[in-house]
């Protein structure tokens, strides 16, 4: 069997690059050829290119292209792309060639989608986001801060603007999401996916063609087990990931300052300086590479993750668990598959000031509980852990199957 991963970026950008980058050096050392393809250098240093065939077309992604008209033109669908792709894959004979797909719409274009399949491969798709099946990649309406419950690609999803830019983004959105189902055959004519949570799994399940099938692979969590923490040793509340609107960083902000805890924000983005004026006395960390991470986290009363769109997993949970730290999580987001409710963390309901001050304020005045929650936690995450060797066995389960069928 060999093995072909398909990426965006070739370096750990997002989490999706992070999951397809650790799974390469472990396949090569289980015996497997493996190649990855990216569009975006630079290449990860992490990659042993000793046992990993590393191809980049060093291409610009699309926030990154100096030129608006090519960026647009080519994130509908980049023939220069797929022309090299097809030179490599003419290499390879798709009756022992399993090609993984982790991430396009951010410099491949569907056009490598296409690619894939018109040469008789067969691929799984890993189902990072939402873009699958919607064109603004979230099923979340950025202006109105909800979900949203428009089939996608119908008459009321092209007259609805719920891009988080505005309403010409969405309208170029939907015009690539309709190459992608029309030409690029995704969906409709991909047979196999990978998800990672019951929650998003849940709910593209109804997208997805019906004859599809879907591998439940968890995504590696790379903590080294080590004693327990003492989530009650300190008082801070920590938010870690992207301060962006639909994160909800502002509305844990908000729960802090009723209740008068601790907050520490970890992350970087367009809400900074309205959580800042929310919450002044907060301490904001900025960006932390995984070490910073998992150091804030150490150093936590418990995560809260206020999440108001989907999330597809929500790694830092297992991530906080795997340290013995207990989590409040909002219950309309996939992150939610990583708690349970009055055991290992809460739940709030999603949105709610008050439901989720309510949650800080019984965690910040107990301390034996704050404990009990994150052994709790500890244990069950431990029981069955995400760690890369199950990942990787679970992927080549995968793609046997696949290629056997």
């Amino acid at each position: 069997m060999r093995i072909i991963v398909l990426n965006d970026h070739a370096d750990i950008v997002g989490g999706a690059a992070q999951v397809a980058i650790s799974s390469l050096n472990a396949l090569a050392d289980a015996g497997f050829d493996v190649t990855f393809i990216s569009a975006v250098g630079p290449v990860s240093p992490l990659i042993n290119q000793n046992r990993v065939r590393v191809v980049c077309f060093n291409q610009f992604d699309l926030l990154g292209n100096p030129s608006r008209l090519d960026a647009a033109i080519r994130g509908i669908w980049d023939s220069r792309a797929s022309k090299k792709l097809g030179e490599l894959l003419s290499e390879y004979d798709p009756n022992d060639t399993i090609i993984h797909l982790h991430t396009w719409v951010k410099s491949f274009s569907s056009s490598a989608i296409y690619e894939v399949r018109s040469r008789g491969f067969k691929i799984v798709c890993t189902l990072h986001d939402y873009f699958t099946v919607c064109p603004n990649g979230g099923l979340y309406n950025y202006p109105l801060q909800k979900h949203c419950n428009l089939s996608p690609m119908s008459f009321g999803c092209f007259a609805s603007n719920c891009d988080s830019r505005n309403y010409m983004q969405k309208i170029w959105r939907f015009s690539r999401h309709l190459v992608q189902q029309q030409i690029a055959g995704m969906p409709d004519l991909v047979d196999n996916f990978i998800s990672i949570s019951n929650y998003s799994e849940s709910i593209l399940r109804r997208f997805l063609p019906s004859r599809a099938k879907i591998f439940r692979v968890n995504n590696p969590i790379a903590v080294d087990r080590g004693p327990p923490s003492r989530p009650s040793e300190s008082d801070a509340f920590s938010f870690i990931g992207r301060l962006s609107p639909e994160k909800g960083g502002i509305l844990f902000a908000r729960a802090a300052r009723e209740v008068g805890v601790s907050a520490q924000f970890v992350g970087s983005g367009i809400e900074e300086k309205a959580i800042r004026t929310v919450l002044p006395h907060a301490s904001f960390l900025g960006w932390q590479d995984r070490g910073g991470v998992l150091k804030a986290l150490k150093r936590s009363r418990a995560l809260v993750l206020p999440s108001l769109w989907h999330e597809t997993q929500g790694l830092i949970v297992l991530e906080a668990a795997a340290l013995g730290i207990p989590s409040i999580v909002s219950e309309d987001c996939a992150a939610r598959d990583g708690v349970v409710d009055g055991k290992t963390g809460f739940l709030f309901k999603s949105g709610s000031i008050e439901d989720l001050s309510r949650k800080l304020q019984i965690l910040h005045d107990d301390p034996s509980l704050v404990e009990g929650m994150g052994l709790n936690a500890y244990e069950r995450y431990w029981d069955n852990p995400c760690t890369l060797a199950n990942h990787v066995h679970e992927l080549v389960l995968c793609y046997r199957k696949i290629l056997s069928s």
